[in-house]
């Protein structure tokens, strides 16, 4: 699965900086510190992460405007964090600008002359970053009702317990989530680190096979093979894929049509809230992890049965839901698409899915659903995907081929026990 892309605007037209025109208000702002942010650079997602004895703050809001929606342009210098009851300005860098619902996803706010930066959100809706010549500041437009605005702040030592955010002339509250970092950040996509002004990156190396590139990061992370990492889905119960299998076996031929149909989307598989990655896997800790070697050396159908091994023994709520979405990546690649369509919807339905464990599921079942021309299910999962992460793309060209060739096969088979039924 190919990475989030940003879209880069090719228009060269400046724009000038004045006042909003439409009414526009700030909702829900909150201010948490994060371990690192995920920008994109050059065409690749990279985490940036604090300087020495710095600290990185999140904060997200939902930026509502009046009229036609559009709001700025924005001088980025115009923004800044304040602090205590006499909003005295803070010592805090803004380094990045983006949106983003469950994960924000960001642009560096420092961006070249005549290179501006826009994220693909729909069409009729716009999210520009654009400077005009190197003295001037970075401006920041934005054309949509409903916006979740997302801006990230570096200060150095610990922040301090009060803080406003200062944008445009307005002096705005935050509600302070945690400003420590007591919780583990996900697999690294790339990773940035700065100290002072120098900087260096390094790019986590891709895994052979076939696998999408979000589980290719993820099975590169240490903190996955010291089973801290994964995501997942709290339902426990019998081997959907062998049942099936089963079924088609044994149904009488009236039935053998039925028993090849792709599984619906239900509300159920629409969540709307997500959990986090917990740090124990319970007892099938083994066999995850002998299904995650599998799965390295594409080895889909042992990774399959390890899969469901780990399950059986038992995993906690969110390794149960890693070993699901992996299991569904397994079958995808062992031509079982029905099994791994089942596989994604059980990862989607559960109640402590996470977003890591959703996006991937919801990124390749939106696909599936797009070849077989199921318009109303496809649309859900195009719609949890862009909640989950506004930046994405489609999938690779190998996984859509894969797809494209599955549904074919599984159309043909239909068709060949529909002739057999009738023969009978």
């Amino acid at each position: 699965m190919t990475a989030s892309v940003l879209a880069l605007a090719s228009s060269q037209a400046p724009a000038a900086q004045e006042p909003p025109a439409n009414t526009w208000r700030m909702e829900n702002a909150t201010i948490t510190a994060v371990p690192f942010v995920s920008e994109l650079v050059d065409g690749k997602w990279v985490q940036r992460m604090p300087a020495k004895n710095g600290t990185l703050l999140e904060v997200h809001a939902t930026l509502n405007v009046d009229g036609d929606g559009s709001f700025g342009p924005l001088s980025l210098s115009d923004v800044r964090l304040l602090s205590g009851a006499g909003a005295m300005p803070l010592a805090a860098e803004l380094v990045a600008v983006g949106v983003g619902t469950v994960k924000c996803r960001y642009f560096p706010a420092q961006i070249d002359a005549g290179r501006p930066r826009e994220a693909a959100l729909g069409a009729g809706k716009e999210f520009v970053l654009r400077r005009e010549d190197s003295q001037s500041p970075v401006l920041l437009r934005t054309r949509t009702p409903s916006l979740d605005l997302c801006m990230a702040f570096e200060v150095l030592g610990p922040p301090p317990p009060t803080l406003l955010w200062g944008i445009a002339d307005r002096s705005l509250p935050l509600a302070v989530g945690s400003l420590a970092l007591d919780f583990l950040p996900g697999p690294p996509l790339a990773q940035q680190t700065t100290d002072g002004d120098a900087s260096t990156s390094r790019a986590t190396p891709p895994t052979s096979g076939h696998l999408p590139v979000p589980w290719e990061r993820a099975l590169s992370s240490p903190l996955l093979w010291g089973g801290l990492a994964l995501t997942a889905v709290a339902i426990v119960g019998g081997i959907a894929v062998l049942r099936m299998r089963r079924q088609t076996r044994n149904a009488p031929p009236g039935d053998a049509v039925s028993a090849l149909d792709i599984p619906r989307v239900n509300t159920s598989h629409q969540p709307t809230a997500f959990a986090r990655v917990q740090a124990e896997a319970g007892p099938g800790q083994r066999q995850f992890q002998d299904a995650l070697a599998a799965l390295r050396l594409e080895d889909w159908a042992q990774a399959t049965e390890l899969f469901g091994e780990a399950i059986t023994a038992g995993l906690t709520p969110t390794f149960e839901a890693g070993a699901w979405g992996l299991r569904g990546e397994a079958l995808l690649n062992c031509d079982d698409l029905i099994g791994a369509s089942t596989c994604f919807l059980r990862a989607l339905s559960s109640p402590g899915v996470t977003a890591e464990a959703a996006f991937p599921a919801a990124s390749q079942l939106a696909a599936i659903y797009r070849e077989l021309r199921m318009k109303k299910d496809a649309l859900k999962m195009e719609k949890l995907k862009a909640v989950l992460n506004p930046f994405a793309g489609d999938l690779g060209p190998q996984r859509l081929a894969l797809i494209a060739r599955l549904v074919s096969e599984l159309k043909h088979l239909k068709r060949a026990r529909l002739l057999a039924r009738f023969r009978l």
